[in-house]
């Protein structure tokens, strides 16, 4: 049991890590697609783009992935995207909030689509 909880924590560690570089993409591609962009179009946008994550998520973890979304999401945006790389730092408080409480909520729609 032991094994599978370190075996799959690092993996979602790794993941985290991609995770950041794909929304990173996502953010600008969000941000400049606006004329006048507002933090809840780029939310709403980013969404979209964490339902697809949250989709692969559910579909490769199969024993938690809630606590997978919430890693990946803690792990990429804090830990990478704040603290160890800092790429996330130019934008604000709010949008870094709602950008780690996105994944969750994404995998935990797509779980229940996916339940029906």
């Amino acid at each position: 049991m032991s094994a599978t909880v370190v075996k799959h924590a690092s993996l979602w560690i790794v993941f985290g890590f991609f995770y950041l570089s794909g929304l990173e993409m996502a953010l600008r591609l969000a941000i400049d697609g606006q004329q006048y962009p507002t933090l809840l179009k780029t939310l709403g946008l980013i969404f979209i783009f964490n339902l697809l994550v949250g989709h692969l998520i559910t579909k490769y973890e199969t024993y938690w992935p809630m606590l997978a979304s919430v890693t990946v999401s803690l792990v990429g945006i804090a830990g990478f995207g704040y603290y160890y790389t800092q790429r996330l730092v130019q934008y604000s408080v709010e949008l870094g909030l709602g950008l780690a409480l996105s994944l969750p909520l994404a995998t935990f729609i797509v779980q229940k689509f996916k339940a029906q």
